[in-house]
């Protein structure tokens, strides 16, 4: 099934302009829920705040699949003040430059609006992860409150998709254009976007939803994510199959679903680029579900300027390719209608078939 490329750089789009932080995810949750009743998908939020869409499949034997991002991204909430300034402390993997002195920063007000202020230096000793943060005009504020850097919410700059928070609204607005590109046709067995909360500091949101055991048990768990490039998954050569990260290798029945949703691409005239790879950067949202006994794969983004951590100790915005990003979208909707003949990889094939000379000569020579 086509994918609409304006649409799905439109969705990325209108979330890069909602920044979040952990437990500061209303505004990205807010327009989640407006594309998905716009979709006309019902959603629920459990009580964590999670958002949780189910679109019902044919046949109710077949085993559901979730696909599953985060809506923060590293930052620093500001909790207090110290003389005329404010003191913020990191929440997630702010890289080291994100402490220097002179790093543009915005401070997010409840209302939406955005200050703009500059940091001048830790505060106190490096383990605090603490930095003080000078607005550039001086006011009260009601803390605590979320700050971000101050880079470039959305930007197409040739092949490429800039924005400060790749990691995870790559994720989230793949998710919804997936469920953009096949809403309203039937789908094999029940399918699931997921978008959570707190990632960034401990995988916090998907944890208490797999434990809760949200979703059913027999789900095949999807995560999709913006992660940092490696060797062997190039910025260009198409999304990545993620066949684990840094705390857990996955699960090969729910990868062979993403097997098989390659090879139906890749025997398509136009062909396909994908990789595959152990993402061994970062831990994400599958470790969590794992923990609690659901199968689990994932599709990841090569990302430069993991956490906008830039070269030469800067602060930048993320990138990622645009191939990559529409490539990875159009694995998630075929993997949709592919979930009866995730089984039928070209691998499964060849190692279920056996010669029977073969056998007769093990026999002959086990001695």
């Amino acid at each position: 099934m086509a994918i609409q490329r304006d649409q799905v750089l439109g969705i990325l789009a209108q979330l890069g302009g909602q920044p979040a932080i952990a437990f500061y995810e209303d505004r990205v949750a807010s327009n989640i829920k407006t594309i998905l009743s716009g979709l006309g998908l019902g959603f629920q939020v459990d009580p964590y705040g999670n958002i949780i869409v189910r679109m019902p499949g044919q046949d109710p034997r077949e085993v559901p699949v979730a696909f599953v991002a985060h809506m923060d991204h590293p930052g620093f909430e500001a909790v207090a003040t110290q003389e005329d300034c404010l003191v913020a402390k990191a929440l997630g993997g702010v890289p080291a430059a994100g402490f220097s002195v002179g790093v543009p920063v915005q401070v997010i007000l409840p209302d939406g609006r955005r200050l703009g202020g500059t940091s001048v230096g830790r505060f106190d000793d490096e383990t605090e992860r603490q930095v003080l943060i000078r607005l550039i005009i001086p006011q009260p504020l009601v803390l605590p409150c979320p700050v971000v850097f101050d880079l470039v919410d959305f930007e197409l700059d040739g092949e490429f998709i800039q924005m400060r928070a790749l990691d995870d609204l790559a994720g989230c607005a793949g998710i919804l254009s997936m469920l953009a590109a096949v809403s309203g046709q039937p789908v094999p067995g029940d399918i699931y976007g997921v978008f959570t909360r707190a990632e960034e500091i401990g995988l916090v949101g998907a944890r208490l939803m797999a434990e809760a055991g949200t979703l059913p048990r027999d789900t095949l768990v999807v995560s999709a994510e913006a992660s940092r490039t490696l060797p062997g998954a190039a910025i260009g050569a198409g999304p990545v199959i993620r066949v684990g990260d840094a705390s857990f290798t996955f699960n090969v029945e729910a990868e062979a679903l993403l097997i098989r949703t390659q090879e139906r691409l890749q025997s398509q005239p136009k062909g396909f680029k994908i990789q595959r790879q152990l993402m061994s950067g970062g831990t994400c949202e599958a470790s969590a579900f794992s923990l609690y006994g659901y199968r689990t794969t994932g599709i990841a983004f090569p990302l430069g300027n993991y956490h906008n951590g830039g070269a030469d100790g800067r602060i930048e915005a993320e990138y990622i390719h645009v191939d990559d990003f529409l490539g990875g979208v159009e694995l998630m909707v075929e993997a949709v209608h592919s979930v009866p003949d995730r089984d039928n990889t070209t691998a499964r094939r060849r190692l279920r078939e056996m010669p029977q000379e073969w056998r007769e000569r093990l026999r002959a020579t086990a001695g």
